[in-house]
């Protein structure tokens, strides 16, 4: 290494507040094992390269928290040295400390190898902890047990009182559900105007600022959680996305998340020459395997004060890890969470990916943005949320059997008194193309969205102490009214069809609930059309998505193949609760990036 590189490294150093030794690990400019490795033949002491499992032991009752935080192990044999894996500590300091340690038998292995051998030692635990320890310590909040047995037996006893009224009394029966029904969808209209109101005097994302004036001497490490499950075409584009990301490398701590059972995945990862930030992480397979329990068996190994979740398909704004730093920086203490909002990277690649846009950009620019102003519960996007990591592990992280982890995720947060906020910043993501793939992941979002109301509705007094009766309501309309008017929404076809096929569309009522049943419905009808189109259309314009106003009107065709997911998912609920059907990425034209290179260079400019 020339003198010029060495020098430029020390004023990164000074910039980011960190050592000169790791910018330049970081930026690839040194090896961590050859670094380790000199360090260690400079003190006189061995350097591991491989550290055996099995041949090593924990200092005393050290917990994986402890270990992690002073990293150092225990061999057993032969010699029981000590072995230390410092990053944080300059040459001459790490030097001082070998000599006071003479009197143990000491070896140095580079940190990310010792962190491995902690994880394999400790894994065992993690994994255990990761499927159970939600369901052992608040069973009322997991979704293990589907539903409660009275909510069975309400479910039942409804369904049999609704089947008599049929057989009764249909007409005054479809009448009076008609009418109860719309009035329940009142809220959900009154939220859609609101939020579209709230949209007409926003601002468009590229002019909302959440300046971070924080130097980056002062920055946190972040650390980013990437789960991956048979996507190894994926993982060159996703760390090219990541390596995008404003944030000093060298306080970075980017994790991989694979399954064990992946093993495509796992070699495609580790034929990468990764930097030092990023560490492969290997889920043992064990039964439910889904995202959220791949994410708690990764969240104790997590470095950073604050944490973001990324799908393998992500293309996150490179400033959001500073914009969500600043939110929680200037937001109230209870500020647990931020989601940066979602939007689509392949809008023009079908007609489904078209209606797919409309309704991300209606979601995250304009119903999110409104609970957020109104401090009310927001249901997570499954990515892109931040979260201050004590926080998330005082709620006991996600619910390995939810398979929709962010909605509940978000529950739990407004239940337990925190906060979510809403920044500006966008994450890119990739729209499924094809009906093959959408029904799949529509299914498996509308099952969570049921998980989600059941576990959470087993005491509605206590949700409703717990939230606050405008809390109580949001949950209702966010997460039960998505599942309801997707149920209900094609039966008002069907009476409509009804109605035109015996001429009897408009004719004056011929019942005592007939007026208020053809008012409600055709204001409801109307009213709730007419605001969600306003809403998608308000957020195409905000979004520069002038191009896809068109496919607006064609908005109800796509709610039609919701409901479609919405039967999927029922049916699922009831046979295969914890069932988790992967979406397939990376099929779209717009995944395409450059190669992600890990190759030596200088350091960042100062």
């Amino acid at each position: 290494m020339d003198l010029a590189t060495l020098a430029h490294a020390c004023r990164v150093a000074e910039r980011w507040g960190v050592h000169p030794h790791e910018v330049l690990i970081a930026s690839g400019c040194i090896d961590e094992a050859t670094y380790v490795s000199a360090l260690g033949t400079s003190a006189g002491v061995p350097f591991r390269t491989k550290i055996a499992t099995c041949n090593v032991a924990v200092p005393g009752t050290a917990t994986l928290r402890q270990c992690l935080k002073t990293p150092i192990l225990e061999e057993i044999a032969p010699a029981r040295r000590l072995l230390l894996g410092f990053d944080r500590l300059r040459p001459f300091d790490v030097r001082t400390l070998l000599a006071r340690l003479t009197q143990h038998p000491v070896a140095l292995a580079s940190p990310s190898e010792l962190r491995r051998a902690m994880r394999d030692h400790f894994s065992p635990g993690l994994v255990h902890d990761a499927v159970h320890m939600l369901a052992s310590r608040r069973p009322h909040l997991s979704a293990l047990r589907p539903a409660m047995p009275w909510q069975i037996w309400a479910f039942v006893l409804g369904c049999a009182a609704l089947a008599m009224a049929v057989l009764t009394a249909p007409t005054a029966t479809v009448h009076a559900v008609s009418i109860c029904l719309a009035c329940v969808f009142v809220p959900v209209i009154v939220f859609r105007l609101l939020a579209a109101a709230l949209l007409a005097r926003a601002e468009s994302p590229s002019h909302e600022r959440d300046e971070d004036p924080t130097p980056d001497s002062q920055l946190p490490t972040y650390t980013i959680l990437a789960p991956l499950c048979r996507e190894a075409h994926m993982v060159e584009p996703l760390l090219h996305a990541l390596s995008k990301l404003d944030w000093p490398t060298a306080k970075l701590d980017i994790k991989l998340v694979l399954e064990a059972a992946d093993a495509e995945t796992i070699a495609a990862a580790r034929a990468l020459s990764l930097p030092a930030n990023v560490e492969i992480v290997v889920v043992p397979d064990r039964a439910p395997h889904t995202k959220p329990k791949a994410l708690n068996y990764a969240l104790p190994l997590a470095r950073g004060d604050y944490l973001v979740v990324y799908d393998a398909e992500d293309r996150p704004e490179p400033d959001q890890l500073r914009r969500a730093h600043a939110a929680f920086r200037l937001g109230p203490s209870n500020l647990a969470t931020v989601q940066a909002r979602l939007n689509i990277y392949n809008p023009d690649a079908n007609w489904l990916t078209r209606q797919f846009t409309i309704e991300y950009s209606a979601l995250f620019d304009g119903l999110l943005p409104l609970l957020d102003t109104l401090k009310l519960p927001i249901p997570l996007g499954g990515t892109s949320n931040h979260f201050r990591v004590a926080a998330l592990k005082w709620l006991l992280a996600w619910d390995p059997y939810n398979v929709t982890e962010d909605a509940d995720l978000g529950a739990r947060l407004s239940r337990s008194g925190y906060r979510c906020a809403v920044i500006g910043s966008t994450t890119y993501e990739e729209a499924p193309a094809r009906l093959g793939s959408w029904i799949p992941q529509r299914t498996r979002w509308l099952k969570g969205f049921i998980q989600t109301w059941l576990v959470h509705m087993r005491a509605p007094r206590t949700l409703l102490r717990e939230l606050g009766l405008r809390g109580f309501l949001a949950f209702h309309i966010m997460i039960g009214g998505t599942i309801l008017s997707a149920l209900v929404h094609p039966w008002f076809y069907g009476l409509l069809a009804i109605e035109l096929g015996g001429g009897q569309f408009l004719a004056l009522p011929q019942s005592v609930l007939g007026l208020p049943f053809w008012t409600i419905s055709l204001f409801s009808l109307v009213a709730g059309y007419g605001a969600a189109m306003a809403l998608g259309f308000l957020a195409l314009r905000r979004r520069g998505l002038d191009r896809l106003v068109w496919q607006v009107p064609l908005m109800p065709l796509y709610w039609l193949l919701i409901s479609v997911a919405a039967y999927r998912a029922v049916c699922q609920f009831a046979v295969a609760p914890f069932k988790w059907e992967k979406t397939d990425h990376g099929t779209a034209e717009s995944v395409a990036r450059p190669a992600y290179s890990c190759r030596p260079g200088r350091p960042p400019a100062a």
